[in-house]
């Protein structure tokens, strides 16, 4: 049986991973109609990409949130690294939970202000038989899934290894009980007593 902590590093380190993928992919893209040949542009967590060329020039990442996911997963890389051992576990369990916590927060943050935008576009009257849109790409899901998949693996990693069961003192010396013979007139400590009967015949 596969122990928890190790699964949640697994999954830490897979949550890194994912994001890292994610940052290099094209995550969604807005299409406007109506001005003859439709204009699209491409958004990436770094930058912009407008097709055809001669879109709009110089346009910057509204959204960029590159370099806060490149640092949240190098964060919980560094937790994996820490908490495969033993020793050092004590270190990589805030750590996780500080990088998939941070990558969480900048993915919900993201995924808030493209539905915004995804509002926006919709909300715009329609220019003829067609409309704006936005659509979404492969990016977009896997910075979900990276965030999901993060903050199970640093959940499962603020669960400490049960320790080994401390057996009672008794148990380990042992008690040894002695049991003494009814017959033996021989009280406590060694001194014997002498009877009634032995005390009148002395002289």
């Amino acid at each position: 049986m596969i122990e928890r902590r190790k699964i949640a590093w697994v999954l830490l380190a897979l949550g890194a991973l994912l994001s890292v993928v994610a940052s290099l992919e094209e995550v969604f893209s807005t299409v406007y109609k109506g001005f003859g040949a439709d204009l699209t542009v491409t958004w990436t967590l770094w930058a912009t990409e407008s097709d055809p060329q001669d879109g709009p020039a110089g346009q910057s990442a509204l959204f960029a949130a590159g370099w806060p996911v490149v640092v949240s997963a190098i964060v919980m890389a560094v937790a994996v690294a820490f908490g495969v051992r033993e020793r050092t576990a004590f270190v990589g369990r805030p750590l996780a939970m500080g990088g998939a916590g941070l990558l969480a927060g900048v993915v919900l943050l993201y995924v808030v202000q493209v539905w915004e935008l995804r509002s926006l576009i919709y909300a715009q009257p329609q220019s003829g038989s067609s409309r704006d849109e936005l659509r979404y790409h492969g990016g977009f899901y896997l910075l979900v899934v990276a965030a999901v998949v993060g903050l199970v693996g640093a959940a499962l990693a603020q669960r400490r290894s049960p320790g080994p069961v401390a057996q009672d003192d008794d148990e380990e010396k042992g008690v040894v009980v002695h049991q003494l013979d009814g017959d033996d007139d021989t009280p406590p400590f060694g001194l014997a007593i002498p009877h009634d009967d032995e005390q009148r015949e002395t002289p």
